[in-house]
C-alpha cells in the first residue's frame, strides 16, 4: 500500500528556496558564482534542475523523462501566461494583483525576496521583486478552459 502525506505548494517553494540556500557554500568553493548580475549558465543549470526535480515532478506527481514540464520553467520570463501552469503569489500587499512567480531573487541576503510577473488579462505588464514575508505560493493549471487553483498536493511516500 503506498502512503501519501500532504504539502503545501508554499513547503515546497520554501524547501526549493532551502535547497538553494544549502549549495552557495559548494558553489563559492566550486568558484561558481551564483548572485543577481554575476551568475551564469551554470548556476541557470543548476537551479533548472533543483526546480524541476523539486517543485515540478511534485506538482504534477511524476518524474518527467521529457526535458520540459508544462509549468513556467525557472527564470523565464514569459509575455503571456494563458497556456502555461504557473505558480501564483498571494500577497496582502497586492492583494487585487494576479502574480506569477519568476525566482527568488537576494535583496540583503540570499533569495530574501521573490520575483513576480504583475499579470494583467493573462499578459505580463511589469516585474516586480517582493519581500518574502506573507507570500503564499499556489500552483494554477491552465489545462481546461478554466484555471484551477492547488494549495495543497498529496506526496507518495
Amino acid at each position: 500500500m503506498n502512503e501519501t502525506c500532504k504539502i503545501s505548494v508554499t513547503e515546497l517553494m520554501n524547501i526549493f528556496r532551502g535547497a538553494m540556500l544549502s549549495i552557495i557554500p559548494w558553489l563559492e568553493k566550486a568558484k561558481i558564482p551564483w548572485k543577481d548580475g554575476q551568475a551564469y549558465d551554470d548556476w541557470d543549470n543548476i537551479l533548472d534542475a533543483l526546480y524541476k526535480n523539486i517543485v515540478c515532478s511534485s506538482l504534477i506527481g511524476e518524474v518527467s523523462v521529457a526535458s520540459e514540464y508544462a509549468i513556467a520553467r525557472y527564470n523565464f520570463h514569459y509575455d503571456n501566461y494563458s497556456k502555461v501552469d504557473f505558480i501564483l503569489i498571494k500577497s496582502e500587499e497586492y492583494d487585487n494583483v494576479e502574480l506569477a512567480f519568476v525566482a527568488f531573487a537576494s535583496e540583503l541576503s540570499p533569495f530574501d525576496g521573490i520575483k513576480v510577473a504583475v499579470i494583467k488579462d493573462n499578459s505580463v505588464v511589469e516585474y516586480l521583486v517582493l519581500p518574502q514575508k506573507g507570500i503564499e505560493f499556489i500552483y494554477v493549471k491552465n489545462a481546461t478552459s478554466t484555471k484551477e487553483f492547488i494549495s495543497e498536493i498529496d506526496i507518495l511516500l
